[in-house]
């Protein structure tokens, strides 16, 4: 196997031991989207592109290439660094990426927007402590109810920082209060409320304990225990349907891999802890600290439609929107 370094600009990992090489789009037995699909038979191509971003909810995919779970099922795959779920989605339509990183969010909003692509892994939920919103400490903002009107830097509207607060917000009767939200990638972000371009920083793991560990003040956890956002399945894999209509093999043994790396972390947390620095720009002080997320063992629709009506109710998704129609689940 040969390998290369990746390191992406927009994100503070530098990624160890990805595959070089490239996207095949050999045709073979086609299997229609939004439902079941069959894994009998040969893989379509063994050699799959998929987009990535180096955070904790996403980690299965570098632990599937880094264990060989990808090797297992026969896959060689090439990560390639995406910023977030928006510019992911675009890439896996236009055949950029074979596969990508996104969430359920970006991608309910992107598919009933027109956009052929659905969700092939359902790989985390947010866990407890996955997601900080912070300031300075020096700072006047106390409470959610000072964040009317103040800047709060996210890595991409319409997405799990945005919506996810404003799920906070309209549960604790603050519909009035305005964030103004602006788009900082994660590495940038403590920089950031650190220099005063923001006066708001929101980060997931590990950028949040690093933060934190920092001496940044936290204003609320967005995921606290028994909050609306606790439990969201919020983080996938996509894919293009024409994609999955021509490699449906490799799209089942992609998923698998992904699962049972998910599965093995789990199994291995400390292991993965120790892991952690190893490809990540984190400390190992704090990859002991930071939150693990909830990684999940199958694609479960149900809870990828608790999200689509949380965006139902925000105004961003139609209502009566079905996420079983932009859901792929392979069989076997």
């Amino acid at each position: 196997m040969r390998f290369r370094g990746v390191v992406a600009g927009a994100t503070a990992f530098a990624l160890l031991g990805l595959a070089a090489c490239g996207s095949d789009d050999d045709s073979g037995n086609s299997s229609g989207g939004g439902g079941g699909g069959s894994s009998d038979g040969e893989l379509e191509t063994t050699e799959v592109t998929v987009g990535a971003l180096p955070l904790a909810d996403y980690s299965a995919l570098y632990w599937a290439q880094e264990k060989g779970f990808f090797e297992e099922e026969g896959l060689t795959v090439t990560l390639e660094p995406v910023q977030g779920g928006p510019q992911a989605a675009q890439n896996v339509a236009t055949g950029e990426l074979d596969m990508s990183f996104s969430n359920t969010i970006s991608t309910s909003i992107a598919a009933q927007s027109g956009l052929p692509i659905q969700t092939v892994v359902l790989t985390s939920a947010l866990g407890a402590g996955g997601l900080s919103v912070y300031v300075d400490p020096d700072s006047d903002i106390q409470t959610l109810e000072d964040l009317d009107g103040a800047t709060i830097g996210i890595n991409a509207t319409n997405n799990i920082g945005d919506v996810t607060l404003r799920n906070l917000l309209n549960e604790e009767g603050l519909d009035d209060v305005e964030p103004t939200f602006v788009e900082v990638p994660f590495p940038e972000m403590l920089s950031g409320v650190e220099a005063g371009s923001i006066d708001v920083g929101y980060s997931p793991e590990p950028f949040s304990s690093a933060a934190l560990a920092a001496g940044m003040r936290e204003i609320v956890d967005l995921t606290s225990e028994e909050g609306p956002n606790d439990g969201l399945a919020v983080s996938n894999f996509i894919a293009s349907d024409q994609f999955i209509e021509s490699n449906p093999n490799t799209v089942a043994a992609f998923a698998r891999a992904m699962y049972a790396a998910g599965q093995d972390i789990v199994a291995n947390e400390a292991e993965w802890r120790e892991w952690l620095p190893t490809i990540a720009q984190v400390s190992p002080e704090v990859a002991q600290e930071i939150a693990l997320p909830e990684f999940l063992a199958e694609t479960d629709v149900d809870r990828i439609q608790e999200v689509a009506d949380i965006l139902v109710e925000q105004g961003l998704l139609e209502d009566g929107y079905e996420a079983a129609d932009d859901t792929y689940v392979a069989e076997g």
